[in-house]
C-alpha cells in the first residue's frame, strides 16, 4: 500500500511503524534485519573457533612446542661441535704473530713488532732497536739477559734476532724472539730505560 504523499517513510516509536507523511501504522517487527545479522554473526564466531581449535591442536600443544625447542637445542650442539674443532686449532697453534694477551693474561699497552735484537752474551744485555712510523722513526731499549735464556745460549755468543718487545708497564716488558719455530716469550727487565 502506498502513501498518498508517495512511498510511506516510517519511523518506530510507541511498538509500532509509522509513516511520517501519513500516519500509516504497521505492527512490523524491526527485529527481521537483527534475526539475520545474529546468524551471521553467530555462524563467523563457529567458524573461527573450529579453526582456532585445530590450528591450536596441530601448533600449539605442549608436545610440539617441546620438540621445536629440542630441534633449535639439537642445531645449536651441532653449530658448537663443528665450530669446537676450529676453536682448539687456533688455541694451540704456536706461531702466533700478534698475542692479545700474554701467558698470564695481561694485555700490552704497547707493541713494537718491527725490531732487531743484538743479543751479548758476555755483557749479558740484550740491545734492542724498534723501527716506527715518523716523526720518531726508532726506539731502542738495553735489557738484561733473562736467566732462562742465558742456560740456552753458549757464553761468548754474539746474536741478531728478529725481536717483538710487549709493554706492559714503564718498567714491565716481555720480548719475543724469533728462532726456526717462530716466537719465544722471554720477561725481561731494562738495563737502563728506553732513549
Amino acid at each position: 500500500m502506498d502513501c498518498k504523499f508517495g512511498k510511506h517513510n516510517y519511523w518506530y516509536s510507541q511498538g509500532a511503524f509509522r509513516c511520517k507523511k501519513c500516519g500509516h501504522v504497521t505492527y512490523k517487527s524491526h527485529r527481521r534485519k537483527n534475526k539475520n545479522t545474529v546468524i551471521i554473526l553467530a555462524s563467523i564466531i563457529v567458524a573461527v573457533g573450529i579453526i582456532g581449535y585445530f590450528t591450536f591442536q596441530t601448533y600449539a600443544t605442549p608436545q610440539n612446542i617441546q620438540n621445536e625447542a629440542n630441534k633449535i637445542i639439537t642445531n645449536t650442539e651441532n653449530k658448537i661441535q663443528q665450530i669446537s674443532p676450529q676453536l682448539t686449532n687456533l688455541s694451540s697453534s704456536q706461531n702466533k704473530p700478534f698475542p692479545l694477551t700474554s701467558e698470564d693474561n695481561r694485555v700490552p699497552i704497547v707493541v713494537y713488532d718491527n725490531c732487531q735484537s743484538f743479543i751479548r752474551s758476555d755483557l749479558k744485555t740484550i740491545d734492542t732497536t724498534c723501527n716506527l712510523p715518523p716523526p720518531t722513526y726508532q726506539k731502542t731499549f738495553k735489557f738484561d739477559v733473562p736467566d732462562v735464556l742465558e742456560q740456552k745460549i753458549q757464553p761468548a755468543a754474539l746474536f741478531n734476532v728478529k725481536t717483538k718487545v710487549y709493554q706492559y708497564g714503564t718498567t714491565d716488558f716481555k720480548i719475543g724472539l724469533y728462532d726456526q719455530t717462530g716466537e719465544k716469550n722471554y720477561t725481561v727487565t731494562l738495563w737502563q730505560f728506553p732513549q
